[in-house]
Protein backbone atom coordinates (compact mmCIF):
# COMPACT_ATOMS: atom_id res chain seq x y z
CA UNK A 1 0.00 0.00 0.00
CA UNK A 2 3.16 2.37 0.83
CA UNK A 3 4.83 2.03 -2.32
CA UNK A 4 1.45 2.23 -4.45
CA UNK A 5 0.20 5.41 -2.92
CA UNK A 6 4.29 6.74 -2.90
CA UNK A 7 4.37 6.21 -6.62
CA UNK A 8 1.29 7.57 -7.36
CA UNK A 9 2.17 10.73 -5.16
CA UNK A 10 5.47 10.99 -7.10
CA UNK A 11 3.44 10.68 -10.84
CA UNK A 12 0.62 13.38 -9.99
CA UNK A 13 3.58 15.95 -8.61
CA UNK A 14 5.32 15.04 -11.70
CA UNK A 15 3.04 16.58 -13.77
CA UNK A 16 2.44 19.52 -11.88
CA UNK A 17 1.30 22.38 -13.31
CA UNK A 18 1.59 26.32 -12.49
CA UNK A 19 -2.25 27.11 -12.89
CA UNK A 20 -2.99 23.77 -11.24
CA UNK A 21 -5.78 24.34 -8.52
CA UNK A 22 -5.47 23.94 -4.52
CA UNK A 23 -7.67 22.94 -2.00
CA UNK A 24 -7.58 23.88 1.98
CA UNK A 25 -9.74 24.19 4.44
CA UNK A 26 -10.70 22.28 8.03
CA UNK A 27 -12.17 18.97 9.55
CA UNK A 28 -13.85 18.15 12.11
CA UNK A 29 -13.53 14.52 13.25
CA UNK A 30 -15.41 11.66 15.79
CA UNK A 31 -14.97 7.92 15.59
CA UNK A 32 -14.72 4.95 17.20
CA UNK A 33 -11.54 2.87 17.27
CA UNK A 34 -11.14 -0.61 18.61
CA UNK A 35 -8.34 -2.64 19.98
CA UNK A 36 -7.08 -5.33 21.70
CA UNK A 37 -4.87 -5.20 24.51
CA UNK A 38 -2.53 -7.93 26.33
CA UNK A 39 -0.59 -6.88 29.47
CA UNK A 40 2.17 -8.93 30.83
CA UNK A 41 3.61 -7.82 34.02
CA UNK A 42 6.07 -10.16 35.73
CA UNK A 43 4.92 -13.71 33.58
CA UNK A 44 1.08 -12.93 34.22
CA UNK A 45 -1.06 -12.41 31.52
CA UNK A 46 -4.28 -10.02 31.06
CA UNK A 47 -5.71 -9.18 27.73
CA UNK A 48 -9.14 -7.15 27.58
CA UNK A 49 -10.86 -5.56 24.63
CA UNK A 50 -11.41 -1.82 24.46
CA UNK A 51 -13.57 0.70 22.39
CA UNK A 52 -12.36 4.30 22.34
CA UNK A 53 -14.06 7.55 21.27
CA UNK A 54 -11.73 10.35 19.85
CA UNK A 55 -13.27 13.30 18.23
CA UNK A 56 -10.61 15.76 17.05
CA UNK A 57 -10.16 18.74 14.58
CA UNK A 58 -7.49 19.07 11.28
CA UNK A 59 -6.02 20.96 8.75
CA UNK A 60 -6.25 19.90 5.00
CA UNK A 61 -4.32 20.70 1.71
CA UNK A 62 -4.54 19.33 -1.96
CA UNK A 63 -3.34 19.84 -5.44
CA UNK A 64 -5.94 19.04 -8.30
CA UNK A 65 -4.01 16.91 -10.76
CA UNK A 66 -3.90 17.70 -13.71
CA UNK A 67 -4.33 14.19 -14.97
CA UNK A 68 -7.21 13.22 -17.33
CA UNK A 69 -8.08 9.42 -16.55
CA UNK A 70 -11.70 9.00 -17.40
CA UNK A 71 -14.18 11.36 -16.48
CA UNK A 72 -12.85 12.31 -12.99
CA UNK A 73 -9.74 13.95 -11.42
CA UNK A 74 -7.07 13.18 -9.00
CA UNK A 75 -6.01 14.96 -6.13
CA UNK A 76 -3.16 14.68 -3.69
CA UNK A 77 -3.24 15.76 -0.20
CA UNK A 78 -2.60 15.99 3.51
CA UNK A 79 -3.76 16.65 6.64
CA UNK A 80 -2.33 17.85 10.14
CA UNK A 81 -3.71 17.91 13.92
CA UNK A 82 -1.66 20.74 15.57
CA UNK A 83 -2.44 19.87 19.11
CA UNK A 84 -1.96 16.62 20.92
CA UNK A 85 -5.16 13.77 21.59
CA UNK A 86 -4.44 12.87 25.05
CA UNK A 87 -6.44 9.76 26.49
CA UNK A 88 -7.70 8.98 29.38
CA UNK A 89 -5.80 8.07 32.65
CA UNK A 90 -5.89 4.66 33.28
CA UNK A 91 -5.05 3.15 37.06
CA UNK A 92 -4.82 -0.17 38.76
CA UNK A 93 -2.79 -1.82 41.26
CA UNK A 94 0.14 -3.95 41.01
CA UNK A 95 2.74 -5.77 43.69
CA UNK A 96 5.85 -4.83 42.25
CA UNK A 97 8.99 -7.20 42.89
CA UNK A 98 12.20 -5.94 43.91
CA UNK A 99 15.66 -7.80 44.08
CA UNK A 100 17.29 -8.45 47.53
CA UNK A 101 20.19 -10.72 49.15
CA UNK A 102 19.84 -14.40 49.34
CA UNK A 103 18.27 -15.42 52.14
CA UNK A 104 15.82 -18.59 53.88
CA UNK A 105 12.66 -18.88 52.40
CA UNK A 106 10.91 -16.98 49.59
CA UNK A 107 13.68 -14.84 49.67
CA UNK A 108 16.02 -17.14 48.97
CA UNK A 109 15.84 -16.86 44.78
CA UNK A 110 16.77 -13.02 45.45
CA UNK A 111 13.28 -11.80 45.17
CA UNK A 112 11.05 -9.78 46.96
CA UNK A 113 7.35 -9.08 46.65
CA UNK A 114 6.12 -5.52 47.86
CA UNK A 115 2.62 -4.49 48.52
CA UNK A 116 0.37 -3.55 45.73
CA UNK A 117 0.71 0.06 45.00
CA UNK A 118 -0.96 2.46 42.40
CA UNK A 119 0.27 3.06 38.91
CA UNK A 120 -1.67 5.62 36.39
CA UNK A 121 -0.59 5.91 32.88
CA UNK A 122 -1.89 7.64 30.05
CA UNK A 123 -0.87 8.37 26.22
CA UNK A 124 -0.84 11.68 24.24
CA UNK A 125 -1.09 11.19 20.01
CA UNK A 126 1.10 14.15 18.91
CA UNK A 127 1.71 15.00 15.38
CA UNK A 128 -0.98 13.22 13.87
CA UNK A 129 0.01 13.37 10.05
CA UNK A 130 -1.95 12.24 7.47
CA UNK A 131 -0.88 11.78 3.28
CA UNK A 132 -3.61 10.41 0.63
CA UNK A 133 -4.35 10.55 -2.92
CA UNK A 134 -8.55 10.74 -4.12
CA UNK A 135 -10.08 10.27 -7.37
CA UNK A 136 -13.20 12.82 -7.28
CA UNK A 137 -16.41 12.29 -10.20
CA UNK A 138 -18.79 14.91 -10.34
CA UNK A 139 -19.58 15.34 -6.35
CA UNK A 140 -18.46 11.74 -5.40
CA UNK A 141 -14.83 10.71 -4.18
CA UNK A 142 -13.06 7.81 -2.71
CA UNK A 143 -9.43 8.31 -1.25
CA UNK A 144 -6.61 6.03 0.34
CA UNK A 145 -3.99 7.08 2.15
CA UNK A 146 -1.37 6.37 5.21
CA UNK A 147 -1.56 8.03 9.21
CA UNK A 148 1.41 8.48 10.92
CA UNK A 149 1.68 9.94 15.12
CA UNK A 150 3.94 9.91 17.52
CA UNK A 151 2.41 8.06 20.67
CA UNK A 152 4.03 9.69 23.81
CA UNK A 153 3.53 7.60 27.12
CA UNK A 154 2.77 9.44 30.60
CA UNK A 155 3.52 6.85 33.61
CA UNK A 156 3.40 7.56 37.17
CA UNK A 157 4.35 4.21 38.05
CA UNK A 158 4.95 2.72 41.72
CA UNK A 159 7.14 0.01 40.28
CA UNK A 160 9.58 2.01 39.38
CA UNK A 161 9.02 1.25 35.97
CA UNK A 162 8.97 3.79 32.64
CA UNK A 163 7.21 3.19 29.22
CA UNK A 164 9.24 4.66 25.97
CA UNK A 165 7.15 5.99 22.98
CA UNK A 166 6.46 4.51 20.20
CA UNK A 167 5.66 5.34 16.36
CA UNK A 168 2.04 5.19 15.73
CA UNK A 169 1.63 3.99 12.13
CA UNK A 170 -1.32 3.08 9.58
CA UNK A 171 -3.92 3.13 6.64
CA UNK A 172 -7.12 4.18 5.79
CA UNK A 173 -9.59 4.70 3.38
CA UNK A 174 -12.79 6.29 2.73
CA UNK A 175 -15.69 7.51 0.36
CA UNK A 176 -17.56 10.68 0.56
CA UNK A 177 -18.79 14.14 -1.68
CA UNK A 178 -18.15 17.51 -1.99
CA UNK A 179 -20.79 19.98 -2.27
CA UNK A 180 -19.68 23.30 -4.42
CA UNK A 181 -21.14 26.45 -2.29
CA UNK A 182 -20.11 30.27 -4.08
CA UNK A 183 -16.88 31.81 -4.75
CA UNK A 184 -14.94 28.39 -4.55
CA UNK A 185 -15.95 27.60 -0.42
CA UNK A 186 -17.32 23.67 -0.37
CA UNK A 187 -18.34 21.88 2.24
CA UNK A 188 -17.66 18.25 2.37
CA UNK A 189 -18.88 15.22 3.95
CA UNK A 190 -16.71 11.86 4.46
CA UNK A 191 -16.91 8.29 5.83
CA UNK A 192 -13.53 6.23 6.79
CA UNK A 193 -11.96 3.31 8.13
CA UNK A 194 -8.52 3.55 9.52
CA UNK A 195 -6.50 0.31 10.64
CA UNK A 196 -3.43 0.89 12.25
CA UNK A 197 -0.19 -1.52 12.47
CA UNK A 198 0.68 -3.17 16.12
CA UNK A 199 2.35 -1.95 18.99
CA UNK A 200 4.29 -3.16 21.66
CA UNK A 201 5.75 -1.17 24.59
CA UNK A 202 8.21 -2.61 26.97
CA UNK A 203 8.67 -1.28 30.48
CA UNK A 204 12.55 -0.30 31.57
CA UNK A 205 13.97 0.78 34.60
CA UNK A 206 13.10 -2.06 37.47
CA UNK A 207 13.41 -5.57 38.59
CA UNK A 208 9.46 -5.54 36.97
CA UNK A 209 8.63 -6.52 33.42
CA UNK A 210 5.87 -5.29 32.08
CA UNK A 211 5.19 -5.37 28.53
CA UNK A 212 1.89 -4.48 26.34
CA UNK A 213 0.67 -5.93 23.19
CA UNK A 214 -1.69 -3.23 21.60
CA UNK A 215 -3.59 -5.19 18.08
CA UNK A 216 -6.41 -4.89 15.68
CA UNK A 217 -6.54 -0.96 16.58
CA UNK A 218 -8.96 0.29 13.51
CA UNK A 219 -12.59 2.15 13.63
CA UNK A 220 -14.69 4.02 11.15
CA UNK A 221 -14.95 7.79 11.39
CA UNK A 222 -16.60 10.75 9.96
CA UNK A 223 -15.75 13.47 8.93
CA UNK A 224 -17.13 17.47 7.75
CA UNK A 225 -14.84 19.55 5.98
CA UNK A 226 -15.28 23.39 5.11
CA UNK A 227 -12.51 24.75 2.51
CA UNK A 228 -12.38 26.74 -0.49
CA UNK A 229 -10.20 26.14 -3.73
CA UNK A 230 -7.79 28.62 -5.26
Amino acid sequence: MKKVIGILIIAALSSFKANAEVSVGITGNAGLLDATGKETFNSGTTTRKEELGIAYVSGFAELHVPLEIGAGQFRVGGSFVPYALESETTENARAAIVSSASGPGPESAGITRQAAQSNKVSVDIQDLTTYYISYHYNMFFIKAGLMEAKLVTNDSLATGSVYGDADLDGKFFGIGFDKDLNDGVFVRGELGQTDFDDIKLTSTGSDNVNVIDVTGLSGANLSISVGKTF
